[in-house]
């Protein structure tokens, strides 16, 4: 079927024609003002998790020997952010809530030791970072694992690890700790530290508390266990915490290490009961701890050196499965960081009470951009492959998948969102993505050809089943022909040309900018070029000047005509290039932010919507210091929130829902102009469409879906939907790889 008519001025925008198709749909409404979190942030993270969860149910983010970042290589298990506990508070803001202290009895106080290594801080250390942190952050829960790491029954050397006196017994331990304890009531959980009671022959009863729910620990540090030197159990804490613990500390390969944790995260996430507790580190004689965590060099000739990858990067790539909802119990590491912090988190977005669930910044990871990757290859190859022409379905599931759309939904594939997977194919540029780019562009170039107008034109979209039709006609499903449509196609054509050197591309290329020179080259004001031809009867035999003038199609036209230029060395292309961003200059206003365009006089400005595009790929397009403000403007006219997601909207209209294209323009923005604090902007915008890549509405764990939920309003007349959309993940594509598809 034709997709539906547009009353955009902008609507090559592939979503902008989707309104108008009818029926009313249930629109999602955006939580109230108290119950959603205005920002992202690692240290409250357990307010968006229900109170009635047990911590069996969760996933808890964690350090092994957390505070140990003195001795040398084969001790230190944790960055070091200063001594007295700092370490400690920095990891309690960057998300950690389960530690393990380890403790060396000294006159009847707790110092922190790793073996014989002080670590140049105390328990009351410990104790006071958790009072601070949890009194300000009262949603949160602590894990405490205690470990006597000193034996007392050993000979005194300088290099032995023992108590002082070195003759400290169980009970004695036990006392101090019980010390601790009632000077500390208020911040321990009850249940988890009482004493256990004295039997015959030393031994003791225990009273080690059920699994709490969140609720009973909330601003409490949750005793999970207390042991001994050697390991064994003082009567603590939580019962059977250590029923279920994965802890392989001396692997013989980092392989044989990642192994084990895999093997037990699985067994956690398809566990509905039991506390499963894993340990990601290790360290031998002859790998140290960061060797295991961050991975280390590894001679395999008498000359070459490959890079092993550590536990960590392999952790974060398992992270960045599709299931992202299980739980997977306690996770302690060595040096973690964002990258694994940060998706751990994330694994409680199921887990929601009556807030809405929360999540970090972490930087996509390799796992999330090869399923991006797949998501667009099998849409591409779902009608065919290797150099088959074909060409991909723009949108699926969720509101598309209505029968009204026929038995296979939604068919449109809109030529804007094709240029983008080309580029994104480009931009990562293996052999099999060069294929694929290659088999598009030689679609487009076919619709070029076959055309019923042959005058170098390309509609504004194709349907994929089938591309070519009996005729061997292309199967046009919207005749009209938008000026940025066209010189999207002049990107594509031109970049294909310059990975790969064939002649028929830069043809195509040429073809196009004739067709917007003939059609929509314009004298009146400031120049520039119209918006084409829009067709009003579905078949292609009535099409109408479009008067007006877009600044967005503008921006396309003078990045198509200079990459043009350069790869013709003709200067009439650079001059016709000066000619588009000339237009442009006239509609950026006093703030910096700029206008949608003109009416159809082509010269009065239209300040009805401020569309989010136009902003930061004036940017893009130029890296002109004047456009700089309009991506500030962006950031904050257009911010919005929907949930867990945070990003910006398509224009000031309705800020109540994330436009994940749009916020991926933006993470580029913030990359190409790499100001102060640009690169940490960009890592959380890239974080929430990693997120929802999992997490939206109708996602399928590959692709990105439009919009973070149904309803999205331009301000232009149109809706956009959480549907996956090939525009959207090819834009995550680029930006997360820092490519900009204005430039060569």
């Amino acid at each position: 079927m034709a997709p539906p008519k547009s009353r955009s001025p902008r609507a090559a925008r592939a979503a902008l024609v989707l309104a108008v198709l009818a029926a009313p749909v249930a629109v999602t409404h955006p939580a109230s003002a108290d119950t959603v979190p205005t920002a992202v942030n690692p240290q409250n993270w357990m307010s968006g998790v229900g109170g009635e969860t047990p911590l069996s149910a969760m996933t808890v983010p964690g350090t092994h020997e957390t505070m140990a970042i003195h001795g040398g290589m084969f001790v230190q298990t944790q960055y070091d952010y200063g001594d007295s506990g700092a370490t400690l508070g920095h990891q309690l803001d960057s998300g950690i809530r389960a530690i393990d202290i380890r403790v060396r009895v000294v006159d009847g106080g707790f110092t922190i030791h790793h073996g014989a290594y002080y670590q140049n801080a105390v328990f009351d250390d410990v104790l006071g970072q958790a009072r601070n942190f949890l009194a300000a952050h009262s949603s949160e829960t602590i894990l405490l694992r205690l470990h006597a790491e000193c034996g007392g029954d050993t000979l005194a050397s300088p290099t032995s690890c023992v108590d002082q006196p070195w003759k400290a017994t169980q009970a004695e331990r036990m006392a101090i700790l019980d010390r601790y304890v009632e000077q500390n009531k208020d911040l321990f959980y009850d249940k988890s530290v009482v004493k256990p009671t004295p039997a015959e022959g030393g031994l003791y009863y225990y009273h080690q508390a059920e699994i709490p729910k969140l609720s009973e620990v909330r601003g409490k540090i949750v005793l999970t266990n207390f042991e001994g030197p050697g390991g064994g159990d003082y009567g603590y804490g939580i019962k059977d915490y250590k029923s279920h613990l994965g802890d392989l500390d001396q692997p013989a390969s980092i392989e044989q290490k990642w192994d084990a944790v895999r093997t037990h995260l699985d067994e956690a996430a398809l566990s509905n009961s039991g506390m499963y507790v894993t340990y990601t580190s290790a360290s031998t004689v002859a790998h140290t701890p960061d060797g295991f965590a961050n991975g280390e060099s590894r001679m395999i000739g008498p000359r070459e050196r490959v890079k092993i990858e550590g536990v960590n990067s392999k952790l974060s790539g398992y992270l960045g499965s599709p299931d992202v909802t299980k739980h997977l119990g306690v996770v302690m590491m060595d040096f973690p960081t964002g990258s694994v912090i940060d998706p751990l988190i994330s694994r409680n977005l199921s887990l929601a009470g009556p807030n809405k669930p929360v999540f970090h910044a972490t930087p996509p990871s390799r796992y999330s951009l090869e399923n991006a990757y797949s998501y667009l290859a099998g849409d591409l190859d779902r009608y065919g492959s290797g150099s088959a022409l074909r060409v991909p379905q723009s949108y699926r599931g969720g509101y598309f998948d209505d029968p009204r759309f026929g038995p296979d939904g939604f068919q449109a594939s809109f030529t804007y969102d094709n240029a983008l997977v080309v580029a994104a194919f480009l931009q990562r540029g293996n052999s099999e993505d060069i294929g694929r780019a290659t088999a598009l562009g030689d679609s487009l170039l076919y619709a070029q050809a076959h055309d019923i107008v042959p005058d170098g034109r390309l509609r504004a979209s194709y349907e994929p089943n089938p591309f070519v039709t009996a005729s061997g006609a292309p199967y046009v499903g919207g005749f009209s022909v938008y000026t940025g449509n066209m010189a999207w196609a002049g990107l594509t054509f031109t970049r294909l040309y310059h990975v790969t050197g064939q002649q028929r591309f830069l043809d195509g290329a040429l073809k196009a900018a004739n067709w917007i020179q003939a059609n929509a080259a314009d004298s009146r004001g400031a120049g520039g070029y119209t918006g084409g031809l829009r067709n009003d009867d579905e078949t292609g035999a009535e099409m109408i000047p479009l008067r007006w003038k877009a600044t967005e199609h503008n921006i396309d036209t003078g990045a198509f005509f200079r990459m043009l230029a350069q790869v013709t060395g003709d200067g009439v292309w650079q001059s016709r290039s000066d000619n588009a961003f000339a237009f442009v200059r006239t509609m950026q206003a006093a703030n910096g932010h700029l206008w949608t365009g003109t009416g159809l006089d082509g010269v009065t400005i239209n300040e009805d919507v401020e569309p989010e595009d136009v902003q930061t790929w004036s940017y893009l397009a130029t890296k002109d210091p004047a456009y700089a403000p309009a991506i500030d403007w962006t950031a904050g006219r257009m911010a919005a929130t929907d949930g867990g997601f945070s990003g910006v909207s398509f224009s000031g209209a309705d800020t109540s829902k994330v436009w994940f294209e749009g916020t991926a323009h933006l993470a580029a923005a913030y990359r190409a102009r790499n100001a102060p604090g640009d690169a940490d902007k960009a890592t959380t915008l890239l974080a929430t469409i990693a997120a929802a890549q999992t997490n939206a509405p109708n996602n399928d764990g590959r692709g990105i879906v439009a919009a973070s939920s149904d309803g999205l309003n331009t301000g232009e007349g149109d809706i956009y939907y959480a549907a996956l959309h090939t525009g959207a993940t090819a834009w995550y594509l680029i930006a997360a790889q820092g490519g900009n598809p204005f430039v060569l």
